[in-house]
């Protein structure tokens, strides 16, 4: 009898052994588990924001009696590294916007050459050549505002030998001091200059910038608008023909419902811009 109760002690000791081995490998994994979380997270969080901004713009079509396939939606990824542009491109994304030179020479050689770049800042004469030898697969310039700057891209795009480049004309809507663009008044005289006076251009559109507020947003979008009848009434061409790039993170809905074909998101997909801090 005193054998039979040891072995009942051992057995309760070894139970407790166990159980308690048992408890500590479920603390390690959890432990594990939302490190591992975490850092998925923090890979995922630009994909999965591509993804919301995807169905906001598919619902604010929808709302407008539009389809959503005939908006583009620009992932605009300036200050952030190839490898958040990589991971975005890996979620079936192919289209891209840049507003610095330098940036996109860059960061464009270390990506997939099917990207589909698009360059959305302001344009010096002197950079038009870099921008074009270090980028042989940029698909647009939205921001063509006026006939010098027209003219050096025409010029560049001949003398590379590509094929045309498609260029929006930026039109200043607002009215600020502040910002690039042709004023309102002068946008068909500057899109009759891109369309027949630079064979190595294909105007595809108008492009503008909202108040920063969004205040008088509505305002500038309709002024954009009716920009487009009469630059197709010029042109003798179907409103259809030619895009509205309008709507950035603060005002995209909005655009949508207003009419715009071409939507430039930054930091609702990629976050704050990472700026180098100054010395």
């Amino acid at each position: 009898e005193p054998k039979i109760k040891e072995t009942k002690r051992q057995s309760s000791e070894r139970k407790q052994m166990n159980s308690r081995e048992t408890e500590e490998r479920r603390e390690a994994a959890a432990a594990v588990v939302p490190a591992e979380m975490a850092a998925s997270a923090v890979d995922g969080a630009a994909v999965a924001a591509l993804r919301s901004v995807l169905r906001r713009v598919h619902h604010a079509a929808e709302r407008s009696g539009r389809r959503p396939d005939q908006i583009r939606v620009v992932a605009v990824s300036k200050t952030k590294p190839p490898s958040l542009v990589q991971q975005v491109y890996d979620a079936g994304h192919r289209r891209f916007g840049e507003n610095y030179v330098q940036e996109i020479v860059e960061k464009a050689p270390q990506l997939p050459e099917d990207i589909e770049w698009h360059f959305i800042g302001n344009l010096q004469s002197n950079k038009v050549k870099p921008l074009l030898a270090g980028m042989p697969n940029l698909a647009m310039v939205e921001t063509v505002d006026d006939e010098k700057i027209a003219n050096h891209l025409d010029r560049a795009v001949g003398n590379i030998g590509r094929k045309p480049l498609k260029v929006f004309v930026q039109v200043n809507t607002s009215g600020e001091t502040s910002k690039f663009g042709v004023d309102p008044a002068g946008c068909v005289e500057l899109v009759k200059h891109v369309s027949s006076g630079c064979p190595n251009l294909e105007f595809c559109g108008l492009m503008t910038i909202g108040m920063p507020d969004c205040t008088s947003t509505p305002e500038n979008f309709k002024t954009l608008a009716n920009c487009r009848t009469e630059v197709c009434k010029a042109l003798g061409i179907a409103e259809e023909q030619c895009d509205l790039s309008m709507g950035m993170s603060g005002d995209f809905e909005l655009a949508v419902e207003m009419g715009s074909t071409n939507v430039r998101i930054g930091s609702t997909i990629f976050g704050a811009r990472e700026y180098p801090k100054k010395q």
